[in-house]
């Protein structure tokens, strides 16, 4: 309801008492359950990465995870558009708001950030499936899990910032290619290179 009241009056002319009353619930009750407006994007906005993450979890160990990742996110966005009824264009101006409000901004920051909490144990557990078949045990690398889960949640928080800002295309689809563009190295090039140097051994 409030995504919807921010897209269509503008978010700093929707008020609480608005959100409120849409929602058909006292003032008093509002606040029971949000310290402010910006809150109220909260449930939507986790409620997508919270399902996504379930059927990343739930997918086959086989699957390699780059494709695991991009057909669960693929198969939860088409849940939010069919099943809970997110709209695109609404969506797409609470993101597009976040940017300059920082009380907003901190709203979606914050779900990343569990969103990546979220998606660290799920991929140590897809990395160790896939290697208990392996002839001597490896050790699930730590170091490796935490990147995979930090570069995968940025990837997916710019690719839906840029699919914002620009008001065109697939969400899902900007969001496979941003993690198709992580998992294939993502550093621009330039003449010099990246001034890096291999760690020795």
């Amino acid at each position: 309801m409030a995504i919807r009241l921010f897209a269509e009056r503008g978010f700093d002319e929707t008020t609480v008492e608005d959100i409120a009353e849409a929602s058909g619930m006292a003032l008093r009750t509002f606040y029971r359950y949000f310290r402010s407006k910006e809150e109220t994007v909260a449930p939507v906005l986790s409620a997508g990465i919270a399902d996504w993450v379930e059927r990343l979890a739930a997918c086959d160990p086989a699957v390699g995870l780059l494709e695991a990742m991009t057909t669960s996110y693929r198969a939860a966005m088409r849940h939010a558009r069919e099943v809970d009824g997110v709209d695109d264009a609404q969506l797409r101006v609470v993101l597009r708001t976040a940017d300059g409000h920082p009380a907003l901004r901190a709203v979606w920051l914050g779900v990343h950030h569990d969103c990546e909490e979220r998606l660290r144990p799920v991929i140590a557990a897809r990395v160790g499936a896939a290697r208990a078949g392996a002839a001597e045990a490896v050790e699930v690398d730590g170091l490796a899990v935490d990147l995979a889960a930090g570069v995968a949640n940025v990837a997916v928080r710019v690719a839906m910032r840029r699919w914002a800002a620009e008001g065109t295309g697939d969400a899902a689809d900007r969001v496979a290619d941003a993690l198709l563009r992580v998992a294939d190295g993502c550093w621009p090039q330039s003449p010099v290179g990246l001034g890096l140097k291999r760690r020795p051994g």
